[in-house]
């Protein structure tokens, strides 16, 4: 199955860069993100898409 590792900042959480994989090789490219510093995580495409709607709603949001 096809899945998603996406990378997100530490401090804001939002996604920085994602690689698709095979997932069998997804924690090794979780490992690599891990290790230069971002928080990672295995998802699959229809996750992906709900992460980037909310993540596109918090930026869009309006600070008074």
């Amino acid at each position: 199955m096809v899945v998603c590792v996406i990378a997100t900042d530490k401090g804001t959480g939002f996604i920085k860069t994602c690689t698709s994989c095979d997932d069998v090789d997804a924690q090794k490219y979780a490992k690599y993100y891990r290790s230069v510093g971002y928080n990672a995580r295995v998802v699959t495409y229809e996750e992906l898409e709900e992460i980037q709607k909310r993540e596109t709603e918090r930026r869009n949001e309006v600070v008074i």
